[in-house]
């Protein structure tokens, strides 16, 4: 006898098991809470929304009901500012508008807010509001702005600037950050050079490192999507192996589909490199998780080898994380779990977005960190009829954020953190308004720990920056 059970009902019980993962909290560099926009606590649904009840213009408070039960802290507050939206379509996110907090009154649920620091004005009563933690786990803004300006390069295009990665090299005795040219069809790869990780200054005399001619035989890469111009790949990861340097890179071959490749050194890692002729990985076959594009991956040494997480995407722009094995860096096998991470739910819930950022092994444990964005309400009732199209969501609508989750099974499974995501972007610093970057680096001294992150500003036009968090060590 067979037994037929309805699509609707297997594809409601996928996700509600999906839904209900278990979130755990686990040890790693970053893990304090970062975004609260209601009073589950849980950035993984929606929830009960914190509103600010009544708002006093005269002493610049507001009334927040069962504030005393949200994780705030007088003695650490000045780390967190407060967001709302403007009420508007594409305009509502909890970000639109930041106020610092000068004091938290917990007895009597009450904020007293500071300094506008986006926007204008106060929140409305009963309109809901976000808070955003400014120094995620104490890690400062040392600077305030970016650490690299791309006009450091005469043959730079554009204002937008990424970056793969940042190792040490012996050979030249300086800290080397290879970078991309973003958000322009014109893109060749550079390279920067410092001494304490805060000051920069163009590497090989101030020219590209590879460019676009480099990739003419390059059947993997050297265009872009439609095949229009001509372009060098992205380079997202670089890693050091028996004396020589390896730059892991994606990018569209003529036929529109994004592949993986390597270009290696023996030198330093300014050069000069050899592009390998086949790609390490290519899409998969037609109607499977990955079938348009495997690009973004991110190689850590594990075991007796290495291991590598990357973002796939199929031809409807789902995208999920794949892992791969290798013993030399140039085979790479895939696992039989893959894609081995699709949670997309609350602050991830957009299925467009899932780039691997940073990946830490402990023993049989791995640690990896990757972005997310929450999608937007959409629909044509809510386009056409209720007017409300990117209205009824809160906190990080269209903003990608960074969070960590755990494997203990060897990347089988992950668990994500119970404070996901526990990286964002400081709304009320102009260089970094808008959303995390693709990338994100953690680099431990003897006296600090660093991070060097990319995020968007809508400051004199949207542009992508590369910023330093430090922490010190006591």
């Amino acid at each position: 006898m067979k037994i037929f059970i309805p699509l609707f009902f297997l594809l409601a019980n996928i996700f509600s098991c999906t839904n209900k993962i278990e979130k755990i909290n686990f040890d790693f560099v970053l893990s304090e809470r970062c975004m609260i926009l209601n009073y589950e606590i849980d950035n993984t649904v929606e929830g009960d929304y914190i509103l600010s009840s009544e708002v006093n213009l005269k002493d610049s408070s507001i009334l927040i009901k069962k504030l005393n039960a949200l994780p705030l802290k007088p003695q650490s507050i000045e780390n967190w500012v407060v967001g709302w939206g403007a009420n508007k379509p594409y305009y509502d996110a909890g970000v639109e508008n930041i106020r610092k907090i000068k004091k938290i009154d917990l007895k009597k649920n009450k904020l007293y807010l500071g300094m506008i620091k986006r926007g204008v004005g106060f929140p409305e009563k009963n309109q809901r509001i976000v808070f955003w933690n400014t120094n995620p786990s104490n890690f400062k803004n040392y600077l305030k702005k970016p650490i690299i300006n791309p006009k450091m390069w005469n043959q730079f295009s554009g204002l937008s600037i990424g970056f793969s990665s940042i190792k040490y090299d012996i050979k030249l005795k300086k800290w080397v950050m290879i970078l991309n040219e973003v958000d322009t069809s014109r893109i060749q790869i550079y390279a920067a050079i410092s001494d304490d990780l805060v000051n920069w200054s163009a590497a090989n005399n101030c020219k590209p490192i590879l460019t676009i001619s480099d990739f003419d035989n390059c059947r993997w890469a050297g265009v872009d999507k439609l095949g229009k111009n001509k372009q060098t790949p992205f380079v997202s990861d670089i890693i050091q192996f028996n004396n020589t340097w390896y730059l892991f890179l994606d990018g569209y071959s003529a036929d529109g589909k994004r592949n993986i490749g390597i270009a290696k050194s023996k030198s330093s890692l300014i050069g000069p490199f050899e592009i390998l002729k086949k790609p390490l990985l290519t899409p998969g076959r037609k109607g499977t998780w990955n079938d348009e594009s495997v690009f973004y991956p991110k190689i850590t040494k594990y075991k007796d080898g290495f291991i590598m997480f990357y973002d796939g995407r199929n031809t409807k722009g789902h995208e999920r994380i794949g892992m791969a094995f290798s013993k030399d860096l140039i085979k790479w096998t895939n696992s039989f779990s893959n894609p081995v991470l699709d949670q997309h739910f609350g602050w991830r819930s957009n299925e467009g977005c899932t780039e691997p950022n940073y990946i830490e092994v402990r023993g049989d444990s791995i640690l990896l960190m990757v972005a997310g964005v929450k999608k937007f309400k959409l629909g044509a009732w809510n386009r056409y009829v209720t007017n409300r199209m990117f209205l009824d969501k809160s906190g990080n609508v269209d903003d990608a954020q960074l969070g960590v989750y755990l494997s203990t099974d060897g990347g089988k499974t992950f668990n994500p953190h119970i404070n996901n995501p526990v990286f964002v972007n400081d709304y009320s610093n102009k260089y970094e308004n808008e959303h995390m970057g693709g990338n994100f680096k953690l680099i431990q001294t003897d006296t600090a720990e660093f991070i060097i992150y990319q995020a968007k500003s809508s400051y004199k036009s949207s542009k992508y920056n590369i910023l330093l968090r430090m922490r010190k060590k006591n």
